[in-house]
Order: structure tokens, then sequence, then C-alpha cells
């Protein structure tokens, strides 16, 4: 140590002597973002909000708190959260596989591909925005399509039954997927938009069992929804219900 080095290290203890501290005992934690100085999730939200942080959290209200399936809100939960194995996904994982989208056959099958931006499904979408009548146009991601849906619904009635959508859509886009993937089968458009219009009539009835209408009455609204179709008839309509009851027992 060099003899200007020992000066200024002398100086340093000195400085350190003077402070005598702020009270004697253990040294603890203080959260500075909360009045008594405990560290809260609020808090640090706050914060965060406050300094702009772009934090991405997850609209997990709009996933848990929908009345549907267990297993479609668990499905739900990890499409919001692009872990589904889309082919995409497999891919990352190191499988050799082709990319291509089973539905348009011209994109890369990926999470907001698939479930929101395809232009087969794009039509049971439509479905459900031209009932309602509002304008519309698909957000870039899973997470910003759930957000405005959740905030067109609020605009209007049947708040609770309008937040099922989504959730009723991409798991009928996810089995047909599949099936088309694993069993090399499909079904018409007509079909699927059967499937997912039948689907959801049962889910919102199984939660709204105040709301009476009978198997005629949804007959005609899906009639209105899909059009004239030669293959709708009753036996489609009692195995989708077969189908729906099964995944409510889930």
């Amino acid at each position: 140590m060099q003899d200007w080095e020992v000066e200024r290290l002398a100086e340093f203890y000195g400085t350190l002597a003077q402070f005598l501290g702020f009270k004697e005992g253990e040294d603890t934690l203080k959260w500075k973002c909360h009045n008594k100085g405990l560290f809260t999730i609020s808090s640090a939200y706050r914060n965060m909000n406050q300094m702009g942080s772009q934090v991405n959290f997850l609209p997990w209200k709009l996933i848990w708190k929908v009345k549907i399936p267990y297993k479609v809100v668990v499905f739900t939960w990890l499409v919001v959260k692009e872990v589904v194995l889309t082919q995409d996904n497999r891919m990352k994982k190191g499988l050799d596989l082709c990319s291509r989208c089973f539905f348009c056959e011209c994109e890369t099958e990926t999470i907001n591909h698939l479930f929101l931006h395809c232009k087969e499904w794009v039509k049971l979408w439509q479905i459900f925005i031209n009932k309602r009548g509002i304008s519309w146009s698909m957000p870039g991601n899973i997470k910003e399509a759930l957000a405005c849906w959740n905030r067109d619904g609020n605009q209007s009635g049947h708040r609770e039954r309008w937040k099922i959508v989504p959730a009723c859509i991409w798991w009928t886009i996810w089995l047909e997927r599949n099936q088309r993937c694993f069993e090399n089968k499909s079904c018409s458009m007509e079909k699927m938009k059967l499937k997912c219009l039948t689907l959801f009539y049962f889910w919102c009835k199984h939660e709204y069992p105040h709301e009476d209408e009978d198997i005629t009455s949804m007959l005609r609204v899906l009639k209105e929804f899909i059009g004239k179709q030669q293959h709708f008839c009753i036996s489609d309509c009692k195995y989708y219900w077969n189908t729906s009851r099964a995944f409510l027992c889930l």
C-alpha cells in the first residue's frame, strides 16, 4: 500500500466512525413502497405501473372465472400462455415436422395463427361477431384478443355468456386440429360451426338453467347462424348433446 493510500484509508475510517446508525439491533428489510415497510403484491404492482414498467400480466380472471368445464379452463390457460403443442412449439423441442397449418395449408401453425388468424377459423368468430353486431378487428395475439373480447362484452347484455365464446371456439378448433393431425379425419366447416354452437349452447344452459329454452328453439337459432344446410338434423344435435354432457362431467 502506498503512503497516499494510507492517508485516504484513514479518512475513510474516520468517516465511518462518525456514523452511529439509526438504532441499535439487528438489521431488517424494509419495503419502501409500503407505508409499514411490508412487501405486498399489490404495492409492487402499483410501483411497477408508476415506473412505467411494461410487465405482461396474464388476464387470469378472464380464464379461471369463466363458467366452463374445468378441462377447457386449463386448456384455455395453456393457450393464453402460448404453450399448447402447435407445430411450431413441437419443432422448438427438436422434432422434425411440417409446420404448415392443417386448415388453410398456407401459413405456419403458430398459437396466434391457429386460434386467431387462420382464414378458415375466422368464420367461427364471425358467427358471434355478426350476431352481436359489433365492429371487430382481430388483435395480434391471444392476450389482446381475450382482453378486447371481454371489453366488448361489457358494453351490452349477456356479459357472462359472452366470455364463454373464446374458449368454446378454441376448444372446437383444437379437437378438429388433433383429429386431422393424428387420425387423418376432417369435418366440414358447417359441421364445425354446429359443434361450436352446440357446445356453447349447452355450456350456457348448464350454468344458466333458469333461462329456459327447449331444443326446438335451439335448432332454430343454430339454423339461423349456420344457414340452410342439408346435413343439419336432430341426430347431429343429439350427438353433440351427449358430447357436451361428457365434457361437463370432467
